[in-house]
């Protein structure tokens, strides 16, 4: 009898370009890995041939037509370390609301819990599943990928708008002025406030009130918690505390002698409206109150 012939022990895809991409991007979408980091360590270990030819430089921009093939075995994909970040992949939903987008501005809704963004890229931030979505999304519209940048930051235990660009001018534009944006936040109290008013901030401890002031209004209370909506975005929260201090009132979750009824911090950042010149543009972006904060104050 003859001797049955041995298996093959390597499987390769083989696919042809169909729009012009980085190699990375190009491997990671044909083989629905879980990050660019799989995809560039796939690469740059020889196991990616275009034409024939191994290349192992990531970056490399593929033209359209060319032949990618690809070894589908296990020891070819372990490029990617156990614990690194998940992505989305391009047929998955982003588990974010998306508040709004346009060729330059993206901005979503930052859950309570979720890291916004972080230096270590093995940590699982709701930044780095914002960006794999957008570059799964300009590689299915035939686009290059593009850049994708983080403008404003805040704390895992808030919630409210983040906001993600896709140009590092508008970035540098956008931070730079900050502090000129409207912005407006739902803080949940302990405390009753009984009527609106405003808050006069402090720079420091001890000095005297500066001119900056913060309106807020009383918007729903259930007696041992109150909602207030105040113009004030997450870099000014640190200024209004000592008024809310002045109305025997602390924002749940905020500090340590802060009630905790949700298991998070009180604050949520529920409007922007950005303008930005050179561009001629404004984008007003809001949200809804937290659900959690209204079933509180019932």
């Amino acid at each position: 009898m003859a001797a049955r012939p041995p298996r093959p022990k390597i499987n390769i895809r083989r696919w042809t370009s169909e729009i012009e991409a980085p190699l990375h991007a190009l491997v990671r979408s044909e083989l629905g890995l879980k990050s660019t980091t799989a995809s560039r360590n796939l690469i740059k270990g020889g196991a990616v041939r275009v034409d024939g030819d191994v290349v192992k430089l990531p970056s490399l921009v593929i033209p359209i037509g060319q032949e990618i093939s690809v070894p589908e075995e296990k020891e070819a994909r372990r490029g990617e370390p156990a614990n690194a970040a998940k992505s989305i992949r391009p047929s998955d939903d982003l588990p974010f609301e998306v508040l709004y987008e346009d060729d330059d501005l993206f901005c979503y809704m930052k859950p309570a819990g979720w890291i916004l963004a972080s230096p270590n890229p093995r940590v699982d931030t709701s930044f780095t599943r914002v960006k794999e979505y957008l570059i799964a999304q300009d590689l299915e519209a035939g686009i290059p990928e593009r850049a994708v940048h983080f403008v404003n930051m805040m704390d895992k235990d808030s919630s409210g708008i983040a906001v993600v660009v896709r140009d590092m001018g508008l970035r540098r534009r956008l931070q730079e002025s900050w502090k000129e944006q409207q912005f407006e936040s739902y803080l949940l109290l302990q405390g009753e406030i009984p009527e609106d008013g405003e808050f006069s901030a402090r720079r420091k401890p001890g000095e005297q009130y500066s001119a900056r002031k913060f309106p807020f209004r009383r918007m729903r209370s259930g007696g041992r918690f109150t909602i207030i909506k105040v113009q004030a975005g997450m870099q000014d929260i640190p200024e209004i505390l000592p008024g809310l201090r002045h109305h025997n009132c602390l924002v749940c979750g905020l500090g340590d002698d802060a009630p905790d009824p949700l298991g998070r911090q009180g604050v949520h950042l529920f409007r922007i409206v950005m303008t930005d010149k050179e561009l001629d543009a404004m984008w007003e972006v809001k949200t809804r109150v937290p659900k959690e904060f209204l079933r509180v104050v019932k």
